[in-house]
């Protein structure tokens, strides 16, 4: 719901700086800013639910012609390389974030924002899809044997 409240601020903030540039000559210095976080938020808010419902783009073609169970061994070891790779980098991603707020760094802009506030949905972003990833081996675990 939040990645949804995000893309709709986002249109409404890119329509208004197009009405604003082009039709009053006014254009905003916020608005690129705000888009450039909106789309980390949407990515990470987003990403475990694409995933949950299989949206992402994948490429099977190899694993297609290959029997139904060897599909399935295929898809765990996916799965798990995924959930692996996900709890390394929601790990590296906390430390980062931690440091980042220890620090107080400032993203100097046209508005100046906490940096450890825009990077703050990297970690619960990757633990979701760690879970999600998690989730999906497991189903395939229990599809396959």
């Amino acid at each position: 719901m939040l990645a949804v409240a995000i893309l709709v601020a986002l249109v409404a903030c890119v329509t208004f700086e197009v009405v604003s540039r082009y039709f009053f000559n006014r254009p905003t210095r916020w608005v690129v800013e705000f888009s450039e976080y909106a789309l980390l938020w949407l990515a990470f808010l987003g990403g475990a639910w694409v995933l949950r419902e299989e949206a992402h783009v994948r490429v099977d073609m190899v694993v297609e012609i290959l029997p139904s169970r060897t599909q399935g061994i295929v898809h765990v070891v996916t799965s798990l390389v995924g959930m692996a790779t996900c709890a390394v980098f929601c790990w590296v991603s906390t430390v980062y974030i931690l440091g980042v707020y220890e620090s107080g760094e400032v993203l100097f802009r046209s508005i100046q924002v906490k940096k450890w506030v825009v990077m703050s949905v990297m970690a619960p972003g990757l633990l979701l899809l760690t879970l999600q990833f998690m989730r999906r081996a497991w189903r395939g675990l229990t599809a396959v044997f």
